[in-house]
């Protein structure tokens, strides 16, 4: 598998080197720990959740991720009838994990994404 290395700009890199010098870590592991951040925001933002954001004033603003997912996902959106045949087997479910797979069907179904 190749490497992936991401091009940085200058102040990029003086940011991870004080955050690596800050946290005594590696600079692999402080850009290792940013892209995970990044993984959550992007798959709370796929399962319709709701994001606070901070603005450099400081005044947080929630974004809607259902919201922004329905208009980019219309097109994966189930008819209700789909949905309610998905809650018949999500409530006869045999177990957690079959369970969870339905529930987070029917959940991308719900919000079209």
């Amino acid at each position: 598998m190749a490497r992936i290395q991401p091009i940085l700009t200058p102040s990029e890199l003086a940011l991870v080197d004080q955050v690596a010098e800050l946290t005594g870590s590696k600079r692999t592991d402080v850009i290792k720990s940013a892209l995970a951040v990044y993984h959550w925001f992007v798959r709370q933002a796929l399962t319709g959740s709701r994001v606070v954001a901070r603005k450099p004033t400081g005044e947080e603003v929630a974004i809607e991720t259902a919201e922004l997912s329905i208009l980019e996902g219309k097109g994966n959106r189930l008819s209700p009838e789909e949905l309610g045949l998905l809650a018949k087997q999500l409530a006869a479910a045999s177990t957690p994990v079959e369970a969870a797979r339905i529930k987070e069907r029917l959940t991308r179904g719900f919000y079209g994404i």
